[in-house]
């Protein structure tokens, strides 16, 4: 297995468990406070934050690897 796929399963397995903190802390202190809606703004900013940070690291990672000459 080439760098590239090692650095891209990387990104991959950040996202899910990125996302599975999130709605781990949404389900707690949404139980906690009996107001899950009230915790809607924690996972609508981490889902913006997820589409902005593949543009801005997924760009880098795709320069980076073009530049080291590897390939598919």
């Amino acid at each position: 297995m080439g760098t590239h796929e090692v650095t891209k399963s990387h990104l991959v397995a950040g996202i899910i468990g990125g996302w599975v903190l999130v709605a781990l802390v949404w389900l707690i202190f949404g139980f906690l406070s009996q107001n899950y809606a009230g915790y809607l703004p924690l996972l609508i900013a981490y889902a913006i934050w997820t589409v902005v940070s593949l543009f801005i690291f997924g760009r880098g990672l795709d320069k980076e690897m073009a530049s080291s000459g590897e390939t598919h």
